[in-house]
């Protein structure tokens, strides 16, 4: 394998960096010596920039067309359900529960988005409420929509930061 593609290999183990490299925000000597890759640090260093020059820029997430709706009771179930992964579903609740959930759910609300929804969207919201520290019990979408389960009192700010992010708030 050539050093270059050693050094893109070693870049796409680490998101960050990857991520940095496409914002251009990188210094490149000190990402050489952070990688574990055999060979010249300058060489290294070059093959990051060249590699840097071919990727993209970030896609904004932009404007776009959103309905956000705080549910602020959920559930686990195992059918009929608002998020579902692997038979284990979450479905909103009119009445609150004292009892332990099975997800450990005690406490959260689910915050749907519905209109101009994709993956990337919700990325880039994780991302968001990650930097918050805000913590995500579960998180999933669709074409139509998305879901993000977070704890109750964080809801109207999780809220705010989605409309945030997708430029209708």
């Amino acid at each position: 394998m050539s050093l270059a593609a050693a050094t893109r290999e070693a870049v796409r183990n680490q998101p960050v960096l990857y991520e940095a490299l496409r914002a251009g925000v990188v210094n490149y000597t000190a990402a050489a010596d952070s990688l574990d890759v055999e060979g010249d640090r300058e060489a290294i260093a070059t093959a990051l920039r060249r590699f840097a020059a071919d990727l993209a820029e970030p896609q904004a997430v932009g404007e776009r067309s959103i309905r956000v709706r705080l549910h602020s009771t959920v559930e686990a179930v195992g059918s009929d359900a608002l998020l579902a992964v692997d038979g284990a579903g979450l479905r909103v609740s009119d009445e609150p529960s004292d009892e332990p959930g099975e997800l450990g759910l005690d406490g959260r609300t689910a915050v749907r988005v519905t209109g101009d929804v994709d993956t990337r969207l919700l990325s880039v919201v994780l991302a968001r409420l990650r930097i918050a520290e805000i913590p995500v019990a579960a998180a999933g979408s669709t074409d139509e929509a998305m879901v993000v389960v977070v704890p109750r009192r964080e809801g109207p700010t999780v809220v705010q930061l989605i409309e945030t992010v997708a430029g209708s708030g």
